[in-house]
């Protein structure tokens, strides 16, 4: 069988393709491992601060981050204590050993201190709803889409 031999030429756009792919994809891989390390936590301050005025026309979303910085300090206590009762229920969980008692009690206080960020949230949306107009209004809760 006679060896395949190809041109000076053909290897080399051969081999100009293959780095071009491996830069490509070594490009979009990098991209997408800054974007997903720079995200906020879904538990974050300024996560539902992106939920939220990224809905809204830009009045609306001035006004809304206003009334949101006037109650960051509660809301960022609120958010340190849910970290904080999801950490106590971890740890319960794996305790040894397990005591059910323990675990009903950490999840309930991590519970009450969902309850409460939610509260603080409900605040926010309700200070900030009669200074919205109609339209952001109507957009204020709406599933954002993807």
């Amino acid at each position: 069988m006679k060896p395949l031999s190809l041109s000076s030429r053909a290897t080399a756009l051969i081999l100009l393709g293959s780095l071009a792919t491996n830069v490509f994809l070594l490009a979009w891989i990098g991209a997408g491992a800054y974007k997903h390390k720079h995200r906020p936590s879904w538990l974050s301050i300024e996560a539902f601060e992106e939920r939220f005025t990224s809905r809204l026309p830009e009045q609306d979303a001035m006004a809304f981050r206003r009334i949101l910085d006037a109650q960051r300090p509660e809301l960022a206590a609120r958010i340190e204590a849910v970290r904080a009762s999801r950490d106590e229920v971890r740890k319960t969980l794996q305790a040894e050993p397990f005591q059910r008692e323990q675990l009903e009690a950490a999840l309930e206080r991590s519970e009450r201190a969902m309850d409460a960020l939610q509260a603080s949230l409900r605040s926010v949306i309700l200070t900030s709803a009669p200074e919205l107009s109609s339209e952001g209004r109507r957009r204020l809760l709406e599933k954002p889409e993807h």
